[in-house]
């Protein structure tokens, strides 16, 4: 379980103590990093050709949960490979997880996890645009917190990182290194396709600026400073202690943050769900499963994709919910805009709902009231 693509390559192949050289015959190697799903094409082929290994069976099996669900032996482990060779592999992967999916042949188990950090990678950033709003007005950001936590606007990344962001903790619980390399995977992986990702692009260009402001090593949470002033990089956590009864500031109430979160959590829903449907192989039905299980949980994801399943076409304007969603993010991504605050994910999210509109008569009415 190493970090990336290289580190994999360079276990199995470099030098004369490597894997392809050592391992016994017959013997399994099980990679549970997140790489592109092609790599594991190329590994195949290298034990196979270069190395002289075929009799190595190679399994992919990703996971997710991070270093709590590690510890515990509770990850999600989306494996694939012959059934016959994950058979053999199942008390080591049962060992290791809390959720333990088979997800076909070579590669699926990628191909999943790619998808599934679609989701993860937009959340993540998402907390910290609307933490930085709630802060940069004046509202209390811890009752912020415990109202989005009991919103629609909620996800696994917002009440995981947030509490980060409010006790002014940039310990590395999960570096901006390792988000900013799963979304490359994310976006190398939709141009490769041709699928846009706008939201998936819009989260990697942010996660770059962190890098640029030096925060590559720190926690992924320390990504709410971009949104603030220089000088104000303890905003969120000083304004803990703000007025709780203060209703609103430049009209961004508590209700506004959600809205926000709402908004962008349902178009990269609907985007992650689409690209599902695009890379082919995984069913719909258990995608939905274990997103709902996994990190990259939303609220506004269990409330609406599971309605959208029947008819599997992923697009906003397939939404029975888009209309009003669309309309109280327009309103929220407005107030950013009179203030001056960078809403980059939410005005990510407000155009596909736009784009969305042309397509459907009943969401017409968010693009007249957007103008």
């Amino acid at each position: 379980m190493v970090a990336n693509a290289a580190q994999n390559a360079s276990l199995l192949f470099d030098g004369e103590d490597c894997v392809s050289k050592g391992l016994g015959k017959g013997k399994t190697f099980i990679l549970c990093s997140t790489t592109p799903p092609s790599f594991l094409h190329e590994l195949r082929k290298r034990l196979d050709e270069e190395a002289g290994r075929s009799d190595i069976k190679l399994l992919d099996c990703p996971v997710s949960g991070g270093t709590l669900r590690a510890a515990d032996g509770t990850l999600s482990i989306f494996s694939s490979g012959p059934d016959s060779d994950l058979d053999a592999a199942k008390e080591v992967l049962e060992c290791m997880s809390g959720n333990l999916y088979r997800m076909g042949g070579i590669s699926n188990g990628t191909k999943t996890k790619t998808i599934h950090q679609l989701l993860a990678a937009t959340n993540i950033i998402t907390a910290s645009e609307a933490m930085g709003l709630a802060a940069t007005v004046g509202l209390n950001t811890k009752a912020v917190m415990e109202h989005v936590q009991k919103s629609d606007g909620d996800s696994f990344m917002f009440s995981n990182r947030a509490p980060h962001m409010i006790n002014n903790d940039w310990h590395p619980y999960s570096a901006l290194g390792i988000i900013l390399k799963d979304t490359g995977i994310v976006t190398d992986t939709a141009r490769a396709e041709q699928f846009p990702a706008p939201l998936a692009n819009t989260a990697h260009y942010t996660y770059l600026q962190g890098v640029q402001a030096g925060m590559l090593k720190d926690d992924d949470a320390k990504l709410v400073q971009l949104y603030l002033p220089d000088s104000q990089g303890d905003l969120v956590s000083k304004m803990a202690e703000a007025d709780v009864k203060m209703a609103s500031s430049h009209q961004v109430s508590k209700d506004t943050v959600a809205d926000l979160l709402c908004g962008i959590h349902l178009a990269a829903s609907v985007e992650g769900m689409a690209f599902c449907q695009h890379l082919k192989g995984i069913d719909s039905k258990l995608m939905c499963e274990i997103i709902s299980k996994a990190a990259g949980w939303n609220a506004m994801f269990t409330k609406c994709i599971p309605g959208m399943l029947e008819k599997d076409s992923w697009t906003l304007a397939d939404c029975p919910e888009a209309e009003d969603v669309g309309r109280k993010l327009s309103d929220a991504v407005n107030k950013c805009r009179q203030i001056g605050y960078p809403c980059p994910m939410a005005a990510a999210a407000l155009q596909q709902f736009h784009f969305a509109s042309l397509r459907d008569k009943k969401l017409t009415s968010l693009s007249r009231h957007d103008r």
